[in-house]
């Protein structure tokens, strides 16, 4: 069980990633970093509609499931943003204030996103 929520989790931290990199093709890197949140809160949803989809009935309180394992990727993706960011040649450096963006912005999109596979699979 635990794998399968893992797995929904790094699916959802691994696309915002990639969404991240093919962006930073064409536009600079920090106007990528200003809508790094659409890409968490696209990927977060993702990550909250998986869960319901693997899950089905098996979890007892889906909201809160979703919710803080939401808040696990945003935290997840951010770690791996300033890590990364440290070894470009234009580094950078992520604040606080992004970690609660990042953190709230997919814990509240996850939770929307299972609400939306609960009304889908009529649970």
């Amino acid at each position: 069980m635990t794998m399968a929520a893992l797995k929904s989790v790094f699916i959802g931290v691994g696309g915002s990633l990639v969404l991240a990199v093919f962006c930073s093709i064409f536009i600079t890197m920090d106007k990528v970093l200003f809508g790094f949140p659409f890409f968490i809160a696209f990927n977060g949803a993702m990550t909250g509609y998986r869960l319901v989809e693997v899950f089905k009935i098996q979890i007892k309180n889906v909201s809160v499931f979703s919710f803080v394992l939401g808040l696990g990727g945003g935290a997840a993706t951010f770690v791996i943003v300033n890590f990364a960011g440290s070894f470009m040649r234009n580094s950078f450096s992520l604040s606080i204030y992004e970690l609660f963006t990042y953190m709230a912005v997919s814990g509240i999109t996850s939770y929307l996103g299972a609400k939306l596979a609960v009304r889908y699979f009529n649970l």
